[in-house]
């Protein structure tokens, strides 16, 4: 089974230009911005374990509270879910690099907000602040082009964020990985690529957490989401691929 993608991973991997796991490490802390608990472990999992191996910190923030990924699942409200994927989050953060805290923004699920709302500007000085207090200095979210209206807004509130801070903001793919024309729609942007092997196995475990993603847990709902097989192929890759934005102070 080959992972989404791999056409347009290999001519990323070509064109990018290396991001030694030294300087990624140096210069600050980094902040992960997930749209839905998971999306931190399959994007950029080994990543976090990567870095977190070498003793540099990483910290993590959620946009939604996932709590819309099995509607009308008997017995399962919409607050049992986003209690119960807060629960496998944590747990996932443990596997990824020792900790379990993270900044939960909780937007709604599959509703996002867009810049100028209230939310929105209340959200970008949140992580502002997160970032002043934890001296973030790279700021790694989903790619603004991925399929999925959650992802798109994190990556509109992480640019926010960037901006305002004055640091590097980094993209990192997962549901971008499914689309045919992938290579040709970041043509223009610059790739950088980590060596994140070692963090694979951490990166396995992290995703294992995610159970209510990974089926059998919740059932009989209307839409009963299940992470894809070959969405997990992901997590195999040697490489890390980032694309990065460099924002002035």
């Amino acid at each position: 089974m080959v992972a989404p993608g791999h056409r347009a991973w290999s001519s990323l991997l070509r064109r990018a230009r290396p991001l030694s796991l030294r300087d990624a490490a140096s210069g600050g802390a980094w902040l992960v911005l997930a749209p839905h608990p998971d999306d931190e472990s399959l994007g950029c999992g080994a990543l976090m374990a990567t870095l977190a191996g070498v003793g540099q910190r990483v910290h993590t923030a959620f946009l939604t509270d996932g709590a819309g990924s099995h509607p009308d699942a008997p017995g399962w409200s919409g607050r049992r879910i986003a209690d119960v994927r807060a629960r496998e989050a944590a747990a996932a953060l443990h596997q990824l690099d020792g900790h379990r805290t993270a900044l939960h923004l909780d937007w709604p699920d599959a509703a996002p907000v867009m810049p100028g709302d209230a939310v929105f500007t209340k959200s970008v000085s949140q992580l502002a602040a997160w970032c002043r207090r934890h001296g973030v200095t790279r700021l790694a979210v989903t790619w603004s082009g991925e399929p999925h209206c959650d992802h798109e807004a994190a990556a509109l509130l992480a640019q926010a964020v960037a901006k305002r801070c004055g640091i590097t903001l980094y993209h990192y793919l997962v549901w971008g990985w499914t689309l045919p024309d992938l290579a040709d729609r970041v043509r223009g942007l610059a790739v950088r690529s980590v060596a994140t092997a070692a963090g694979r196995p951490r990166q396995h475990r992290a995703i294992r957490c995610h159970r209510t993603q990974l089926g059998g847990r919740i059932v009989g709902a209307r839409e009963n989401f299940r992470l894809p097989r070959a969405m997990l192929r992901l997590a195999d890759r040697p490489m890390t691929l980032l694309l990065e934005t460099r924002h002035a102070p």
